[in-house]
């Protein structure tokens, strides 16, 4: 009889296992769907502050090429920091900084794009520079002055005008900044040029397609570094 029921109890005993292993199974699939990058909405500020974040990694691992008198680390550096901010700068003037306008925080875009121009222009120094044509010291120094632009503008944007958009945005509306600021870094030079137009218009599109082209062709004799931070996909909910 005692032989009957084990041999009767195992088969529930089996399904239960099986039942509590898809229960599991499902619990995983279900956390790991929730973490997955796809699944978290995208956000303008987020894909922005990807690209501050970078130049702040960059500048700290400049800073240390510098310390150990690497030259070629930062040359390659400093020409990733370069791209990085061209990207960056043009692809807000085009995106974000039109958003500005529409919600009538003219003052603040106004205000970006004016020292957008002081950033293009320090860093189209140490673009046009290296440390074989200006000295590892003062080429450092070219570096830092760019990227203290930079960062101080790019702080500024994360205290200020990006709470003040993002007040007038609902989520789907911030998700949809963000595809079109990652359009727009993909669509413009990779060098700077503070003469060409900067108020996100056709002129200022043009510009950039006619420019993009040699710009690639220099980018293509230059060292870069990897970036630490990256992109969310464009096509994410």
């Amino acid at each position: 009889m005692l032989s009957r029921l084990v041999h009767a109890s195992q088969p529930r005993l089996a399904l239960a296992a099986q039942s509590s292993a898809a229960r599991g199974l499902y619990l995983r699939t279900v956390v790991t769907a929730t973490n997955s990058p796809a699944a978290s909405s995208l956000d303008y500020y987020n894909e922005a502050l990807v690209d501050h974040n970078n130049v702040r990694d960059l500048l700290k691992r400049f800073t240390d090429a510098h310390r150990s008198r690497d030259e070629r680390q930062m040359n390659a550096i400093a020409n990733t920091i370069v791209r990085e901010a061209a990207l960056h700068s043009d692809g807000e003037e085009i995106s974000i900084y039109k958003a500005l306008d529409k919600y009538e925080l003219h003052e603040a875009a106004d205000k970006d794009r004016e020292e957008h121009q002081a950033v293009k222009q320090a860093m189209s120094m140490v673009d046009s520079n290296s440390t074989s044509s200006l000295g590892i010291d003062e080429f450092a120094a070219s570096v830092a002055e760019a990227c203290k632009l930079f960062l101080q503008h790019a702080e500024d944007e994360e205290k200020n005008q990006f709470k003040k958009l993002s007040a007038n945005l609902t989520a789907l509306e911030r998700a949809e900044l963000a595809r079109d600021f990652l359009k727009a870094r993909e669509m413009v030079p990779s060098r700077p040029h503070p003469s060409d137009p900067q108020g996100g218009g056709a002129g200022q599109k043009l510009m950039g397609t006619m420019v993009k082209p040699f710009d690639a062709a220099i980018s293509s004799t230059r060292d870069f570094v990897e970036l630490k931070y990256h992109h969310a996909n464009p096509n994410a909910s």
